[in-house]
């Protein structure tokens, strides 16, 4: 692991738009902190403290999710900081014996980062280690990130005691981390960003501190994966007195456990829901007939089980199990519809839609994908819901879908930085009118606004040129984005996007079906 990858690919969430990334600003870090760094103590204390871009995106049902997107000063900062002590980091994370979500190099280019396991195997490894038991406690932390005390990890790493002796010892791992987030949350001692890499590895160091406490007081048997815990046990008493000291660690680190999921259950019960065991053991016929009445099936069954488990992951494992039909083109108009009811029903599946749609390119019907990114706009423009409207958005780049000029206002108007990016670049390509009223972006565009949550939005129109603020040197008088924009570094490339679906030969489809079963046993409930 090196501070480039942790910038190139751990930076951004991975829930926006495929354009946003951070590629260039990772190529060029080294070069940025040397360039920071040469900087006096009065230019520096004008970076300060800086405020993150908000994305709020849907979790299952009504819930939603507020990720945050760093200023790139705090940031790289941040990343320096976990870089130059992976090696003490991970060694805290050896430590523990029941952490299945200890963030490793991710091999594959995805992200910096993924967890030593997907949430399936923690799943099945804590069903193989529960043969012997009765209880099973299934408990996890409310709100995890939004709730941890940045103060609480110098207590993780060097215990509550020596932390509280040497707040200002800025030798000590904790004290450099804690200080690097709330600089980049303007001061806030709330709370960690959702979506950057950096808070995996935050996350992890408390959760395997908390591990140890538990490891030291009883015998484990169990695992956590994040913030879910599932111990096992041989008596309900067990359970309860691990549970009791669990919920004491959680009060001397200001965490609160999550009621509402946790409880203790005796055998015999259940060790998936029903609606998982149904879907995954749908088969859709690979003849053309056959097909079409199992695409409505498969469909109307995943609706109905979405009625009985409203707060479930249902339609995003039902959409990507579609990747592996190869739809005939007579079918297509019927699948088209279904694909779209589900969008519209559960935005969540935005893009594996896109991924679908693009796959099928030639046979979308364009009139009625622009009804559909129309509602979608519609229905939550007004919520304040960035992640579809960005999504609808994309998908109208995508297919030179054009926005009409009393929407395409609403969503200029709005808060919604990654949005507003996205309709400046349909703005840039014809697909929303000139005529268009910029005046409240134009309120926002100032120097100043390059160290708050507009940082992004100002400095990607303001760059690109599609926004002309009153001071056109704008960006030239910030020491510290004159050099991003001297490198030429840029944080919105629209010639990325999803890939299309791969379809395998026959041979290898067949078998890739046979093996939805383990794919798709346990499903991947995303974690707070």
């Amino acid at each position: 692991m090196n501070l480039e990858k942790l910038i190139s690919k751990g930076y951004f969430p991975k829930e926006l738009p495929p354009p946003f990334n951070t590629e260039l600003l990772g190529n060029k870090v080294n070069a940025i902190i040397n360039h920071f760094n040469s900087f006096d103590t009065k230019t520096k204390n004008k970076y300060r403290e800086t405020h993150n871009v908000f994305f709020s995106t849907p979790k299952v049902g009504l819930s939603r999710r507020i990720l945050g997107i760093p200023n790139p000063i705090h940031q790289i900062e941040l990343s320096d900081i976990i870089i130059k002590n992976w090696t003490s980091i991970e060694k805290i994370f050896s430590e523990s014996k029941i952490s299945s979500s200890k963030p490793i190099e991710d091999d594959s280019n995805d992200r910096a980062l993924k967890t030593i396991c997907e949430f399936g195997e923690f799943r099945e490894k804590c069903f193989e280690i529960s043969f012997n038991k009765s209880f099973e406690l299934k408990t996890d932390i409310s709100k995890y990130y939004p709730t941890i005390y940045t103060h609480s990890i110098p207590w993780a790493l060097h215990t509550k005691k020596v932390a509280k002796k040497k707040r200002f010892d800025f030798t000590l791992l904790g004290n450099l981390i804690d200080k690097a987030i709330r600089s980049g949350q303007s001061g806030q001692t709330k709370g960690i960003p959702i979506g950057p890499d950096t808070s995996r590895v935050i996350s992890e160091i408390l959760g395997c501190t908390f591990d140890k406490f538990l490891s030291d007081k009883f015998s484990i048997k169990g695992y956590r994966f994040v913030d879910d815990c599932y111990f096992y046990f041989s008596s309900y008493s067990d359970a309860e007195k691990l549970f009791k000291y669990f919920q004491s660690i959680l009060t001397d680190f200001s965490l609160d456990i999550n009621e509402e999921k946790t409880c203790i259950k005796q055998l015999p019960y259940p060790f998936e829901t029903a609606w998982v065991i149904a879907l995954s053991n749908f088969r859709i016929r690979t003849n053309k007939k056959g097909q079409r009445t199992d695409l409505k099936n498969y469909i109307s069954l995943a609706f109905e089980m979405l009625v009985t488990y409203p707060k479930d992951s249902i339609m995003k494992f039902t959409i990507r199990k579609l990747y592996y039909s190869k739809i005939y083109k007579e079918n297509w108009t019927l699948f088209e519809s279904l694909i779209l009811k589900i969008g519209i029903s559960e935005p969540v599946t935005l893009p594996h839609i896109l991924r679908i749609l693009l796959t099928y390119k030639k046979w979308v019907n364009k009139n009625r994908l622009k009804e559909f990114v129309n509602e979608i706009i519609r229905q939550h423009i007004y919520k304040g819901h960035h992640y579809e409207v960005s999504w609808a958005l994309w998908i109208a780049h995508s297919f030179s879908i054009k926005i009409n000029k009393p929407l395409a206002q609403q969503i200029l108007d709005s808060k919604d930085v990654i949005s507003i990016i996205i309709a400046l670049d349909l703005k840039s390509r014809g697909l929303i009118v000139d005529t268009i009223d910029l005046s409240e972006i134009l309120i926002e565009i100032n120097i100043d606004s390059l160290i708050t949550e507009w940082w992004l939005l100002v400095y990607e129109s303001v760059k690109k040129g599609w926004i002309i603020p009153a001071d056109r040197n704008l960006i030239e008088k910030s020491e510290y984005f004159k050099k991003l924009k001297d490198e030429n570094i840029e944080f919105y490339d629209n010639t990325r996007q999803i890939e299309k679906i791969t379809f395998e030969k026959e041979k290898e489809y067949l078998k890739k079906n046979q093996e939805e079963r383990a794919e798709y046993k346990f499903i991947v409930i995303e974690y707070n």
